[in-house]
């Protein structure tokens, strides 16, 4: 006698997800009580504050807060909630996920990876080095060429100092309101991962669909995979453009009255979002489950489950839950081409998918 394939999370995956949960909603509390005690001064009245659905004037002030406030109170206790109560957290998902999110995050996210990328590159030869001689010798390498770049002018380093300068007091003036933007993001995603842990662990031991099967999950992951690639397109070959007399962004612009830095950092931008979406085809293809031959030291072993699916998960929840608030921006400021070209709305379910497939494929989420 055989039986359907029951899925169901590894058990200490749904404990995280109800301790995340009863902890965010601790921090709502107070959170909310700061907007509540200090209107002007608070995280949700800050000057880049844009909500993607405004309250009417009619409405106090106070109610948004004290909303706020009861939402956290009653998270304490949603986050312990049985399996059948699994809407409440699906709800608290969307509310804030979604609806209480704004583009700052990703916007936020997006220059991080500008600013990584250099780095990453200029440590690349260091890391794929074999041995500490050949270590000691690209290391070498590379800051041989990087005083060549300064010396011969091709690189200005002290207006990278004035930019970074520059760079670092902006973030340390709007870092607070940021962090609590992320917190909001993550709200969405904490509850979403604590709603899907319901639905799983609630089966009470019948059968899972036949799309959780492994062999059925390579398969739809793989399209998810490819379909989150070509979400990356748009954006990072517009940005290549640059390099051309014919730039674009969202129409001709003259190449030659962009700033250098401007089109270094845009770039930069570009090249993120395109190593971004190849990423994507890792959650499909041998060199995402062992290090490719390439790779010194770590060639051919197997690439740890976790090292994909936490940053592939967190970069699915970012795009997913801050697409309507981009979406809705684009329509506030008559730029449609944003919604082209940055294609969040299909790009984080399509690598929310891709995730789920390959942490089937790799027995984090398991068929039994």
């Amino acid at each position: 006698m055989t039986t359907e394939p029951v899925t169901q999370p590894r058990k200490r995956t749904g404990r995280a997800a109800v301790i995340a949960a009863f902890l965010w909603s601790l921090t709502a509390i107070p959170i909310g009580l700061w907007q509540l005690l200090d209107p002007a001064g608070g995280p949700f009245t800050h000057e880049l504050y844009e909500p993607t659905f405004p309250l009417p004037d009619a409405v106090p002030a106070w109610t948004a807060p004290a909303a706020l406030i009861a939402a956290g109170v009653l998270g304490l206790l949603a986050a312990r909630a049985r399996p059948a109560l699994w809407p409440v957290a699906a709800a608290y998902a969307v509310v804030f996920g979604m609806l209480l999110s704004t583009t700052s995050p990703i916007a936020f996210a997006g220059y991080l990876c500008a600013f990584a990328l250099p780095l990453a590159v200029a440590a690349a030869p260091v890391l794929l080095a074999r041995g500490a001689v050949g270590r000691i010798v690209a290391a070498a390498a590379v800051a041989a060429l990087l005083a060549v770049l300064g010396l011969t002018g091709v690189v200005d380093y002290g207006a990278v100092g004035e930019f970074l300068r520059m760079l670092g007091g902006r973030f340390a003036e709007i870092g607070v309101y940021m962090l609590v933007q992320v917190w909001v993001v993550a709200g969405g995603f904490i509850w979403a991962a604590l709603a899907l842990s319901l639905i799983l662990n609630g089966r009470d031991g019948r059968s899972a669909p036949a799309w959780l099967a492994p062999e059925r999950a390579a398969r739809w992951g793989r399209a998810a995979s490819w379909i989150a690639f070509a979400c990356a397109l748009p954006y990072g070959l517009t940005r290549l453009t640059w390099l051309t007399p014919w730039a674009w962004l969202g129409g001709p612009i003259d190449s030659s009255q962009i700033d250098p830095a401007i089109r270094a950092w845009g770039l930069c931008l570009g090249f993120a979002a395109l190593g971004g979406g190849l990423l994507c085809l890792g959650m499909t293809y041998r060199w995402g489950t062992r290090w490719p031959f390439w790779m010194p030291v770590v060639k051919g072993r197997p690439v740890p489950p976790k090292l994909a699916i936490v940053p592939a998960t967190a970069v699915a929840a970012l795009f997913t839950f801050t697409s309507l608030p981009f979406v809705a921006l684009a329509i506030r400021q008559d730029a449609l081409e944003l919604v082209w070209g940055f294609p969040f709305y299909i790009w984080g379910p399509a690598l929310a998918a891709a995730t789920l497939a390959y942490a089937i494929r790799r027995g984090v989420v398991e068929a039994r």
